[in-house]
């Protein structure tokens, strides 16, 4: 398996972390074995993490669930059935033959799997519709009522010490907006949007209180 693999990062990992969703990936020495599988939500972290501890491999492949739990237990289920080499954690067998098992498992579990492929071709996708909406909404005015929300949640927010730059709340929407896109398809602004972008007021006092409770 060629050690070509693209890695999510900036946005795209972003996003992918935020959904909550998972990954079974396969790393390999470029030999092609042994192998490791394992599961992540962060492919970009495990990558660094595989090749400090051997050098030279590398994230071949991946798949992508809906959540953690179900991707490790996919990854439990097919290091245990196949083979170790001498070395703690890898499997000696080549990374197409952890591919298949891993597919194979999958399909007995009827859980879909997502090629890795095309998660980043949707999330990418994603990003970039999101961001041309946004940009067309704020210079035609459609970004009147996230404006106005945001005013008022900063004019509230002073008076309990609480703050948020408008650059930090235009982030918080494309996550809300693109994590909507990608999960249903459609962009659809509503006011169950705003209690994702806008976090709840607690006066300081408040916080002292409820911090002085959790450490007394």
């Amino acid at each position: 398996m060629p050690l070509d693999f693209e890695l999510p990062r900036g946005a795209e990992r972003e996003y992918l972390i935020v959904f909550g969703v998972a990954a079974i990936y396969i790393g390999t020495i470029p030999a092609g074995e042994p192998c490791v599988v394992g599961a992540t939500r962060d492919l970009e972290k495990s990558s660094a993490g595989l090749q400090e501890r051997w050098p030279g491999a590398g994230i071949t492949a991946a798949f992508w669930v809906t959540d953690r739990d179900i991707a490790e237990a996919i990854a439990g289920e097919v290091n245990g059935m196949l083979p170790r080499d001498s070395t703690k954690g890898r499997i000696a067998v080549r990374g197409e033959r952890a591919r298949s098992e891993i597919e194979d498992v999958a399909e007995q579990w009827n859980i879909p799997l997502t090629n890795h492929d095309a998660a980043m071709a949707r999330v990418k996708w994603a990003v970039r519709r999101v961001s041309d909406e946004l940009q067309y909404a704020n210079g035609s005015g459609g970004l009147g009522w996230f404006n106005a929300a945001y005013r008022e949640w900063r004019f509230n927010a002073k008076k309990v010490g609480q703050g948020m730059s408008y650059t930090e709340a235009l982030a918080r929407l494309r996550k809300v907006v693109t994590k909507r896109l990608v999960l249903h398809d459609v962009i659809v602004y509503d006011s169950n949007m705003l209690c994702e972008i806008f976090p709840p007021l607690i006066a300081k006092s408040a916080k002292k209180s409820a911090k002085r409770r959790l450490t007394g």
